[in-house]
């Protein structure tokens, strides 16, 4: 398979060159699973299955029960959506007033790994 390629996300514009910035290998994976999650469920017209359902969860208490939502919404996200990772591992830190869900992965066609972190709250 060869390596993933694409505008970067956020877009934005090279000073320099004037074009566009792109993104490949793992920084381009790691920018699509934080647009993934990021993307609530009906955002997109065209694609309204697509993303996940954490930003619903944003309000309900601080507890293990939306813990355990958290970590389920966004593998179950990534699992459809996102085939060129698996989920190894997900969770929720809580510290001072924020909340983030940490997201490890694997790529599924190289040796290689990855952490998103996802800020929540």
């Amino acid at each position: 398979m060869t390596e993933p390629r694409g505008p970067s996300i956020p877009f934005r514009i090279d000073p320099g060159t004037g074009a566009a910035v792109w993104s490949a290998g793992a920084t381009k994976i790691q920018e699509d699973l934080m647009l993934l999650l990021g993307t609530r469920l009906g955002e997109r017209p065209m694609l309204r299955e697509y993303g996940s359902n954490l930003a619903a969860l944003a309000h309900e208490p601080d507890d293990d029960v939306t813990a355990d939502l958290l970590r389920r919404q966004a593998e179950e996200a990534v699992i459809r959506w996102e085939t060129r990772v698996v989920v190894t591992g997900a969770q929720v830190r809580r510290s001072g007033g924020t909340v983030e869900l940490a997201l490890r992965y694997v790529h599924a066609d190289a040796p290689a790994s990855g952490l998103a972190i996802i800020p929540l709250a």
